[in-house]
């Protein structure tokens, strides 16, 4: 549906591009033993992960942060994202670290051994049984592994451990170890509305093939069994069963032609097809305006309703992708720029955790009035309800680069 669907496929790009953008941003936050933000080693650590982001995808086809779109269409479509850490060291690379992206589909069943078809608090701490391609310890349902078909069909299935893989699906219950599509529960409907637009489509298509009809308004003479025109040439006349422009036609005695009509699509087409929008949106999650592009009947008021709850329904989406997906495969971009000696973090193993330390910016929203909604914030600033940091990012924006931007724009007037 999502191939071949607009709609569906409309609303996956959609939540791709409010969620993540550009890229959810990566800034370090790394503070000195003063408490400050230690500006030499955010540069430091912002540039190492910046370069290892052009060289991130081990297919050399993505940038990290294409990466991180193809993971959220991923997780929208299958339901999860899977990728693979790889440590191979390529020619004129950065670090030897590299990420794979993986289809959710190449894990295997061909090894499942399951029993309980769930956790087991009695068992052994090192006890493991296999669901679904994923290796897991029957105590703690901890995943251990994952069993991965050959990519190229027909090889020995290849396992790798977890601290190599990065699995992100949304948990909608405990002990869950694949991920269920959000879409899911539109399926069915999107499919119907596929099929109704299929429908419809035909008949209008098909009314607007029946041009006309030609009546005979003597019943016997049809009965008579009259015989043929015949051209000058004695051949039969053939029935005129398709028009081309400026055709005249001379009929039989006794005939006419009525020219069809047809009133397809009806008037209650358009209502109907808003209303299955309205609850694929629902579904989706994304607002039925960008879904459909129907824009007809918003004012300021809806549309600032509209986009205060698509923005409150996108944080945690946003946030979980920064946990998932972010957040493991960058610390173990640090983890290799101090191994291979790319990055000096004086201390860093005994706490690597204060190197870590940072702020992901995710995309923000355009004002809907700017002018209007400027004074609030103005005036949400001047009593100390908000701050400019959190007015910056609303916008997807630092507030630091918006000072820089402005200082440099100054030394260039």
């Amino acid at each position: 549906l999502i191939r071949d669907f607009p709609y569906l496929a409309r609303s996956v790009r959609v939540m791709v591009d409010y969620s993540i953008g550009t890229g959810i941003q990566f800034q370090s936050t790394v503070e000195g033993t003063n408490g400050k933000r230690d500006k030499k080693r955010i540069t430091a650590i912002e540039d190492a992960v910046k370069w290892w982001m052009d060289e991130a995808d081990a297919s050399g086809k993505m940038h990290y942060y294409e990466m991180m779109r193809l993971a959220k269409r991923q997780d929208l479509e299958s339901g999860e994202f899977i990728l693979v850490k790889t440590f191979s060291k390529v020619p004129n690379q950065y670090i030897p670290y590299q990420l794979q992206m993986y289809e959710a589909d190449w894990l295997t069943g061909s090894r499942d051994n399951y029993s309980t078809g769930g956790i087991n608090i009695s068992a052994s701490p090192t006890a493991t049984e296999t669901r679904q391609g994923i290796e897991y310890y029957t105590q703690t349902g901890r995943v251990k592994g994952y069993w991965f078909a050959d990519q190229n069909y027909g090889g020995k299935e290849v396992y790798v451990h977890a601290e190599n893989v990065v699995h992100g699906f949304e948990m909608l219950r405990p002990q869950q170890l694949r991920g269920v599509s959000p879409f899911a529960p539109g399926v069915l409907i999107a499919n119907d509305l596929a099929t109704y637009l299929d429908a419809e489509i035909d008949a209008a298509k098909l009314a607007a093939k029946w041009l006309a009809i030609v009546k005979k308004n003597d019943p016997g003479m049809a009965q008579m069994n009259l015989p043929t025109q015949t051209a000058s040439n004695g051949t039969d006349i053939q029935k005129i069963e398709e028009l081309e422009n400026a055709i005249i036609e001379y009929l039989r005695p006794g005939e006419d032609i009525t020219f069809a009509s047809s009133s397809r699509p009806g008037s209650t087409f358009q209502p109907f097809v808003r209303l299955i929008l309205t609850m694929l949106s629902i579904t989706t999650g994304a607002p039925y305006e960008l879904v459909s592009g129907d824009y007809q009947g918003l004012n300021y008021s809806t549309g600032r309703i509209v986009r205060n709850d698509f923005s409150q329904q996108l944080r945690p989406i946003s946030s979980r992708h920064v946990r998932q997906f972010a957040i493991p495969t960058v610390t173990t971009a640090i983890d290799m720029a101090v191994l291979t000696g790319k990055l000096t973090l004086p201390g860093y193993w005994q706490n690597p955790r204060r190197y870590w330390a940072s702020e992901w910016q995710p995309p923000g929203m355009d004002a809907v009035d700017p002018l209007r909604e400027a004074k609030g914030q103005i005036e949400s600033i001047s009593y100390g309800l908000k701050s400019p940091q959190e007015v910056a990012r609303e916008r997807g924006r630092d507030l630091e680069d918006i000072y820089k931007e402005i200082q440099s724009a100054r030394e260039l007037a």
